[in-house]
């Protein structure tokens, strides 16, 4: 938003956009079975990030992240 301030929605959800005829069934396996070893480690992972700069626009792709 134009003030700047994150906004936390109600629900953290992840979109995962595949494109279609560029991977393969083992492709798709190796990201399942990435998603299931962080689902299973969730009470293990304690730390995130905290940005530290972002572009006006479109920060999702140029953010710089620090480790907290």
């Amino acid at each position: 938003p134009e003030t700047h301030e994150n906004r936390y929605p109600a629900l953290e959800l992840l979109r995962l956009a595949i494109p279609r005829r560029v991977y393969t069934d083992n492709h798709i396996r190796v990201i399942a079975a990435a998603c299931r070893n962080i689902y299973e480690r969730r009470e293990e992972i304690t730390h995130g990030y905290r940005i530290t700069f972002e572009a006006p626009i479109l920060r999702h792709f140029t953010v710089e992240l620090e480790k907290i």
